[in-house]
C-alpha cells in the first residue's frame, strides 16, 4: 500500500513534466507564428489603381544631392523599397532581396526597370548617408535612387505604399518591411514581404509589366 501511495505522485509529476515539455514550446510557437503573421505582410496582387505613387509632389534629395520627385521615375515598371541606413538587419535583407529581384531579370531587360529607395529617417539619412550606404552594397547602377525626404513627404509616401512605420525613442523605426512594383504609371501592381527570400513573384510581376 505504501508502494502505491508513492508511485502516484510519480506519475502526476511524470504527467505535468510531459505537459509543460510538450505545451509550453507549443504556446510559444503559436504565438511567435501569430506575431510573427501579424507584422509580415503577405504578397498581394493588386487590382489595377486609378492611384499612381507618381502623382505625390513631394520633393526628395537623392543620394548625389540632386533634387528629385517620384514622377522622374514614370516610364518604367519601379521596386519600391523604404528604409534606414541605421537599420541593422531588415533593412539591409530588403535591399539584397531587391538585388536579387535585379539579377534574375534577363541582361537586356534591367535598364528598363527602375530601383528605388526612400529613407524613412528624415533626420539622420543624408544624402552623404545614403551614398555611403548604397556603396556599403555594392550599388552602382544608374538605375537605382536613394532618397530622403521631409517627414510629411515620407509620411505620404507610406500611406500610399501602404506601410506602417513608427519612430522609437533610440531614434530607429519600426516598420513594415515591404517591397512593391509599380508599373510604368506608378500604380501598385504587386506587393510583397521584403524578408521573403522567394522572389519568384516579384520578378514574375516585372516581366509581365516588361512585355
Amino acid at each position: 500500500m505504501k508502494n502505491h501511495v508513492m508511485k502516484k505522485p510519480l506519475k502526476i509529476n511524470l504527467l505535468l513534466s510531459l505537459l509543460f515539455t510538450y505545451t509550453l514550446p507549443a504556446i510559444a510557437e503559436n504565438h511567435e507564428h501569430e506575431h510573427h503573421h501579424q507584422n509580415k505582410q503577405d504578397s498581394v496582387i493588386f487590382a489595377p489603381s486609378s492611384d499612381s505613387v507618381f502623382n505625390i509632389t513631394d520633393q526628395w534629395v537623392s543620394a548625389d544631392v540632386k533634387p528629385f520627385q517620384l514622377s522622374h521615375l514614370s516610364g518604367k515598371p519601379t521596386v519600391v523599397a523604404m528604409v534606414y541606413t541605421s537599420c541593422q538587419y531588415v533593412c539591409p535583407l530588403t535591399v539584397q532581396n531587391i538585388k536579387r529581384i535585379e539579377r534574375a531579370l534577363p541582361a537586356n531587360q534591367v535598364d528598363k526597370v527602375n530601383f528605388a529607395i526612400f529613407s524613412f529617417d528624415s533626420e539622420r539619412d543624408t544624402p552623404a548617408k545614403l551614398a555611403e550606404f548604397a556603396k556599403k552594397h555594392s550599388i552602382t547602377s544608374s538605375s537605382w535612387v536613394l532618397a530622403q525626404g521631409h517627414a510629411s513627404a515620407v509620411r505620404k509616401l507610406a500611406v500610399t505604399l501602404g506601410i506602417k512605420y513608427k519612430k522609437v525613442q533610440s531614434g530607429d523605426y519600426e516598420h513594415d518591411a515591404t517591397i512593391s512594383i509599380l508599373d510604368s504609371h506608378g500604380i501598385i501592381k504587386y506587393q510583397s514581404d521584403a524578408m521573403n527570400k522567394n522572389i519568384d513573384g516579384a520578378t514574375g510581376a516585372l516581366k509581365t509589366l516588361l512585355h
